[in-house]
Order: structure tokens, then sequence, then C-alpha cells
């Protein structure tokens, strides 16, 4: 199996793991597989390395267990969707909890500072008295400090949660992403190949991913009556706009 480029410490080359299985099935034996998991968009890119998402995870996992079978494919994704969702839960608690640690104190001397001063204020006008300008201005400047430290803990909790959102949905989406590809031959030949020991002797042994799994992208496809017609327009949005411009010109002259 071939990883992404950039995963492990240390190096920046791609990964490769080689599992070794003495107790194979009968219909699994003098057969390798062999997966690529190393494309585009199958990870994280972070400025000193590369990380696996739990949808990425769930691709590569699910590529092993199934051996090309799309029923144990299904078994196996609904087992691990359960175990990510609850493992990104997990995450969530945690992260909560991490910004409640990190900003309880602060808020806890602000509202402190807010209590004082609003307490000043009050006591002032229960006696009759009018507050001072002072007393006043401390008692805004603590509320919107205050305001301003639970709205960064809002921010923090908010962020949190759409993190875990795009995590379930990716999982969602990868889900349907496997589930097409085991029923496409064509598309299978793009993630994982199952090869005969035959063949890999023929190959003299050589175990390069691209010999055996198409780890080449296919170009787009154009739609050309579609492309001319977006060209039309685009002409035709040029020369407005270059009649627009000719006529400002003219009105300055």
């Amino acid at each position: 199996m071939v990883l992404p480029g950039n995963l492990f410490y240390g190096t920046t080359i791609p990964g490769a793991i080689i599992f070794f299985d003495k107790d194979k099935p009968a219909d699994r034996k003098n057969k390798v597989l062999m997966v690529y998991a190393a494309k585009k968009g199958w990870y994280r890119e972070e400025a000193n390395m590369s990380v696996l998402e739990p949808q990425d995870v769930l691709r590569i996992s699910t590529m092993l267990e199934s051996w090309g079978d799309i029923e144990i494919a299904k078994d196996w994704i609904k087992q691990q969707k359960n175990r990510l969702h609850n493992q990104i839960e997990d995450e969530v608690d945690f992260r909560f909890s991490e910004i409640e640690n990190d900003l309880a104190e602060e808020i806890a001397r602000l509202q402190s500072r807010l209590d004082k001063a609003e307490t000043a204020v009050k006591e002032k006008e229960t006696a009759g008295k009018k507050p001072t300008a002072g007393e006043r201005k401390a008692w805004e400047t603590a509320l919107k400090a205050l305001d301003k430290v639970l709205a960064e803990k809002t921010s923090r909790e908010n962020a949190a949660y759409e993190k875990a959102e795009k995590q379930r949905q990716a999982i969602a989406d990868v889900e349907t992403e496997l589930l097409e590809m085991f029923a496409d031959p064509e598309r299978r030949k793009r993630y994982f190949s199952i090869v005969d020991m035959d063949e890999i002797e023929e190959n003299e042994f050589n175990l390069n991913i691209p010999r055996y799994v198409d780890t080449f992208e296919p170009e787009e496809q154009i739609d050309m009556k579609e492309a001319i017609v977006d060209f039309q327009k685009a002409v035709q949005s040029e020369a407005a706009l270059e009649k627009e411009l000719n006529e400002l010109l003219k009105n300055l002259q």
C-alpha cells in the first residue's frame, strides 16, 4: 500500500506499508492486494506534514478489508461509521473542555470586574445619587471586555462544531464514493488491484504500484458546445465593456 508523502516524521517521501498474512482464505492464496492511497485530496496537507482525516482512514481500511468485495465493504463501512462518529463526538467534547479550561479564569476575572463596577453604579442609583462618568465608564468597559471573551468562546465552540459536521459529511461522501467505485470496474483500477503472484514474478517481483494500479487521473472531459457558448458570452461581455469604456473616455475629453 502506498501512502501520501510527508506523512511520517523525518521523511517527506511517500510511505509504503506491506502486510503479510499467513492465514489467507483459500480464494486469496497467491494473490496480492495493491492499494494506492496517495491520491490528491485523500489527505490534508499542513505546513510541515500531511494528515489522514477520519474519512481518509475509512477509505484506506475499506479497501484493505474488503479485497474488492462490495458486500464486505458495506458491512465494514457501517461498522466504521459508528466508530468514527463516536470518535468525532469525543473530539468535540475534548475541544469544548479545552476551550472552557483556556478561558474559565479570564471569564471569572472579567465577570468579577463587571459585578464590582455594576454594584458601584447601582449603589449610587439606589441612594438617589448620580454615578460618576468614571463609574459608568468602568461598567461599560468591563461589559465590553467580558462580551469580547464570551464571543471568542462561542466562536471557538462553533468552529469545533463546524469541523465535526464537515468530518461527518466527508465520511458520508466517502461512503458514496467507495460504493460507486466498487460497482464500477473501471474506477476500481484507480484505487486498488488484486494481482496474481505469477504477474508479479513476470515483473521480476517489482512492487512499484503504478505497474498494477492506474495512478494517473483521467483528463477532465470538456463539453465543446458548452465551451463555445461560454466563449461567445465572454467575447460579447468584453465587447460591451470596451464600448462602455470608450463612451467614458469620450465624456472625459
